[in-house]
């Protein structure tokens, strides 16, 4: 069975409108997402595109730090609008630390269901040391100025 799960490839995005409803209400919804990640990015999934894959990798990290000043700008104000004021560390520790828990339960699922258990338990711990050792010091490194400790 994992054989045939590796010889089937991916197929290019396909940006062309659905046929179901339920389709194309997702459509819908996603497309804020989807068409700047489409028209920015190069889908090296297709054979002419497939040598620019360095682009793809640098867009994916410029889009990855967008989505996320977008994510805590608007977590900010969602914490204003409910009462929160000044206190981003709530937010943070709350609405941002879940919201940012929910991929990694999702892709844990999908793997788990595939029969790969030890790859779903290895992708939690590995994506909360990724937000230890990484996470954590890059921050508190640019912030630090020398001569300031």
């Amino acid at each position: 069975r994992r054989g045939e799960e590796e010889e089937e490839s991916e197929e290019p995005l396909d940006l062309s409108w659905p046929g179901t409803c339920r389709a194309r209400l997702f459509y819908i919804v996603l497309a804020p997402i989807l068409f700047p990640l489409a028209f920015s990015t190069p889908d090296v999934r297709r054979a002419k595109w497939r040598m620019f894959f360095p682009i793809t990798f640098i867009m994916s990290i410029v889009w990855i730090a967008i989505f996320s000043y977008l994510m805590v700008w608007w977590t900010e104000t969602l914490g204003r609008t409910l009462g929160l004021g000044s206190k981003p560390e709530i937010m943070g520790l709350t609405l941002i630390a879940a919201g940012t828990s929910v991929p990694d339960l999702i892709t844990s699922v999908i793997v788990a269901r595939k029969g790969l258990g030890d790859m779903a338990v290895s992708s939690s711990i590995g994506s909360n040391l990724f937000d230890i050792c990484v996470g954590l010091p890059i921050p508190w490194l640019v912030a630090w100025q020398p001569g300031s400790v």
